[in-house]
């Protein structure tokens, strides 16, 4: 069972990734952790990562996909995959529906959370205050990622949901446990 979970930065994707990874046997792919790992192994694709975020950059398409590719390739005889919040643009979309076809797998379900902007400010503000997130703090920043996330990743979503993959689109400004409740019966459903 292959999932993604999309939704805004502070919609709760970690939160819920986390439950259903523990509930369904689930490998987690978060880029950030993989590049992360490619990094602290040293391999050719971290060391390549490791320039970019030297200069502050984000890692190109080419090198997210290979990491995934890398990652997809190692845990797919598994439960399945969570891809939280990948693929994040069309590119990355593309080349995840090209490796999927190649290996025959699918993607089973999307699961997209969607939070007002308004809510999404305050959690931000919550969160700056009890984790001491820098990014967090300023509203500015915290708008920045939003509308990149709206600029980017909604056609990533609204392109896979034209090909027929199955979304489960949920109202993220409930309870973790009510968010939670959602995603379970879908995905205890046999036909997932």
């Amino acid at each position: 069972m292959n999932i993604i979970i999309f939704g805004p930065p502070l919609a709760g994707k970690g939160t819920q990734s986390r439950k259903i990874i523990a509930d369904f046997g689930l490998a987690h792919l978060s880029t950030g952790d993989a590049l992360r790992t490619e990094k602290k192994e040293g391999s050719a694709l971290g060391l390549a990562a490791a320039e970019y975020s030297k200069e502050g950059l984000l890692a190109p398409d080419e090198l997210v996909a290979k990491v995934v590719e890398k990652y997809y390739l190692h845990h797919k005889k598994g439960n399945g995959i969570l891809f939280d919040g990948y693929p994040r643009n069309l590119a990355q979309a593309k080349h995840l529906m090209e490796l999927l076809h190649r290996e025959k797998g699918h993607i089973h379900l999307i699961i997209f959370l969607e939070v007002p902007n308004a809510i999404l400010l305050e959690r931000a503000k919550k969160r700056a205050a009890e984790e001491n997130r820098k990014d967090d703090k300023d509203p500015k920043i915290v708008l920045r990622r939003i509308e990149e996330f709206e600029k980017l990743t909604i056609p990533t979503f609204e392109y896979l949901k034209s090909i027929d993959i199955p979304t489960l689109t949920i109202n993220g400004d409930q309870s973790v446990i009510a968010i939670y409740s959602e995603i379970h019966d879908v995905l205890n459903i046999d036909n997932i």
